[in-house]
């Protein structure tokens, strides 16, 4: 048995305060839980905080985790059948009293789709058909729409998925749902029927949600139908991992906490035997409500060619009640790099430093917190996946845009070094690598009311300005006005250069 040392993982909790009676309507309000201010915080599975003498349940911790059933084929997402590929899957979570909110997810490569030229670039429209039946075979539901997807080139759909999501209110039972999607330039089509259960949660005593499996998980700001409790959960409706993309994250709530209660928390990774392949010691959480949600990553690259499943356990410490939870997914054509390309991987430790250091213009909040979060042979791995991200043509061995930044951060170095800075961290830097070398450059010398400075202008995507000024006189412009709202300006800018 393996345990958590060596493994590359991280686990990001988010908790916040939730009501009581803890509901999800059929349309999540994402406003309504960031006003309530939720806490975040993330710590690497790596001790255990249940105290002394708590052995025993450690060890019972470990039998849930271990002894589980083999997987099923059910248990599994739904590939379609005809002449368009893609998977279906679902998850229950809590809905209004009584009833249960079923999410469904689907994906599909863009590559099964039809691209036609359009004035943005290359479309294709597929029409979604939607039949859900109980297990008497009464139609409940149907529903049909169509979906428009473009990208700039064919080359741009190289490697790329659709995922949607939609959520149903379902009172508890079995049912059925049969999916098909329809390449409306083609006109070919896929069907897909998943039979489930919209699972019955109990409304006093401690219960998970479904694990829901996705390819990302970052801070909601636009409140799109990915969005849950303040987070976007993008759907991995295939569950399938490999080394392109070995990041696991999840998703799952927890429900009945008592008010401050602490709760742990396990995670194990099991084969499609049921076998424990890897377990991590516990982890403690607070919730400060009745309800919780756990969102995190797990690196699997390293895992072996098989069908693995997430085991989680969930133990109230004021109550002892414990509630458990599984999931299964795919790990294919593992690499040594686990998804790290070539040119990540061939670069020593001192060298990839400073490549994550440099690369910070193209990293947001949480790309920063995965890179701090993850061990070193997993931070190459994400590293890579970031700059496949920016890749303009997925399909060529060279990443396009990732040769253009270093081309420009290998400028700034050249042109705007002062002192112990090093070009590409100063402000001219900055901005060189991030728009260009500008159009236009205007210098200004010092005069005996202005510190000299410098007006930098952009033609391209709208007229933008950015003006730097030599503040101490060792050369080391910093950025005092900048026409674009992404870039601070100063209030006394005007003054600076003012030459009355």
């Amino acid at each position: 048995m393996q345990t958590a040392k060596g493994w590359q993982q991280f686990i990001a909790r988010m908790l916040f305060p939730l009501p009581d009676r803890f509901q999800r309507s059929t349309r999540r309000s994402t406003q309504a839980f960031s006003k309530r201010g939720w806490v975040f915080s993330r710590a690497c599975l790596g001790s255990n905080r249940g105290g002394a003498g708590k052995w025993w349940r450690a060890c019972l911790a470990l039998l849930t985790l271990v002894c589980a059933p083999p997987l099923t084929a059910a248990e599994l997402p739904a590939r379609s059948r005809g002449e368009l590929l893609f998977y279906l899957d679902t998850a229950s979570f809590r809905g209004a009293t009584g009833q249960v909110l079923q999410e469904f997810y689907s994906e599909i490569p863009f590559e099964q789709l039809t691209f036609r030229p359009a004035p943005q670039g290359w479309q294709s429209d597929c029409s979604t058909s939607v039949v859900i039946a109980d297990t008497a075979g009464n139609v409940l539901l149907r529903d049909e729409w169509t979906q428009s997807v473009t990208a700039r080139s064919p080359e741009e759909t190289a490697g790329r998925v659709l995922p949607n999501q939609f959520e149903l209110p379902l009172a508890p039972g079995f049912y059925t749902l049969a999916l098909t999607l329809t390449d409306l330039h083609s006109h070919r089509a896929g069907r897909a029927e998943i039979r489930f259960q919209a699972r019955a949660l109990p409304p006093h005593t401690l219960a998970l949600s479904d694990l829901q499996l996705a390819t990302s998980i970052q801070v909601d700001t636009a409140g799109g139908k990915f969005a849950k409790h303040g987070l976007n959960v993008m759907p991995h409706a295939s569950a399938t991992f490999s080394s392109s993309l070995p990041l696991l994250y999840f998703y799952f709530e927890i429900y009945n906490l008592a008010a401050a209660d602490s709760y742990e928390v396990q995670y194990a990774i099991r084969n499609g035997r049921g076998e424990s392949l890897r377990t991590l010691p516990a982890k403690w959480g607070r919730a400060p409500g009745a309800a919780s949600i756990e969102a995190g990553g797990i690196h699997v690259g390293t895992l072996p060619d098989s069908v693995c499943s997430l085991s989680v356990r969930v133990r109230a410490r004021s109550t002892g009640a414990v509630a458990t939870q599984t999931k299964p997914f795919y790990v294919e054509g593992r690499t040594p790099e686990s998804g790290t390309d070539s040119v990540i991987a061939g670069l020593p430790e001192r060298e990839f430093k400073r490549h994550v250091a440099q690369m910070q213009y193209v990293l947001n909040d949480h790309d920063k917190l995965m890179l701090k979060s993850l061990a070193p042979a997993a931070q190459r791995a994400y590293v890579s996946q970031i700059w496949r991200r920016f890749d303009p043509v997925p399909a060529t061995p060279v990443n396009e845009f990732r040769e253009e930044y270093f081309r420009r951060v290998q400028y700034a170095n050249e042109q705007f070094t002062a002192g112990f800075s090093a070009g590409w961290q100063t402000d001219r830097g900055r901005v060189a690598i991030k728009f260009g070398i500008p159009n236009e450059v205007e210098r200004f010398p010092a005069r005996t009311h202005a510190q000299p400075y410098e007006v930098w202008t952009y033609f391209q995507e709208g007229r933008k300005q950015f003006i730097f000024a030599d503040l101490d006189g060792y050369g080391k412009y910093e950025l005092i006005y900048s026409s674009d709202e992404r870039e601070l300006t100063r209030p006394d800018w005007k003054t600076i250069i003012d030459t009355r």
